[in-house]
């Protein structure tokens, strides 16, 4: 790829990064009118996870899901490399904000299929501990905390960090194929209208 191109991308990443990051303060705003809403806690996680499906989605060289590829663990796979989440916590949070939340309007408690353990989750800016599972005092009860600005920082370190992905981008040939691959889809997308 070019200088240009390079330069195109990073524009284009940056302006995702910024956008996500302006929203989401929006919806923290602390309106000082008492008639005012409070926060809104779900739009800048859906927000948040779309953005984690974008930046997986270049990544990988694909977005809609083939035979043999799956976007959950894309998205992990990308967030455990890039924002050094780990991939229990990474995976939980992509069944909250990603598959309950988006497709139900509402995050979900998830109990783990394989023994005990229940997982909630809390949403808020400035919280003490982002994409940790916290143990409660009830036995195998967990809660994972996520801060959306938080997320934010560790998006854009995770992009463009000394070992971030458009760091990488810019000297591998097989990421760059990838990123082309994944942008001639993403323009390509066709609807079949019924009736």
């Amino acid at each position: 790829m070019t200088n240009c191109e390079m330069n195109l991308i990073k524009m284009r990443f940056r302006q995702r990064i910024d956008s996500l990051e302006l929203d989401t303060k929006r919806c923290f705003w602390d309106i000082k009118d008492p008639d005012a809403p409070g926060y809104a806690f779900f739009p800048p996680v859906m927000y948040a996870f779309a953005t984690i499906d974008y930046f997986s989605s270049y990544w990988s060289g694909w977005n809609q899901g083939r035979r043999g590829k799956n976007q959950t663990d894309r998205m992990i796979d990308f967030m455990n490399m890039y924002l050094l989440y780990p991939r229990k916590n990474s995976q939980i949070a992509i069944n909250f904000w990603r598959h309950k939340l988006m497709h139900t309007a509402e995050p979900r408690i998830l109990r783990n299929a394989e023994n005990d353990e229940v997982y909630y989750w809390k949403i808020g800016i400035n919280l003490q501990q982002h994409m940790i599972l916290l143990e409660t005092d009830v036995p195998n009860k967990f809660i994972l905390e996520f801060d959306p600005l938080a997320l934010v920082r560790d998006l854009r370190e995770g992009v463009f960090g000394l070992r971030g992905y458009f760091q990488e981008l810019q000297t591998s040939d097989d990421l760059q194929q990838k990123y082309c691959q994944c942008l001639e889809e993403m323009d390509s997308y066709e609807i079949k209208l019924r009736g």
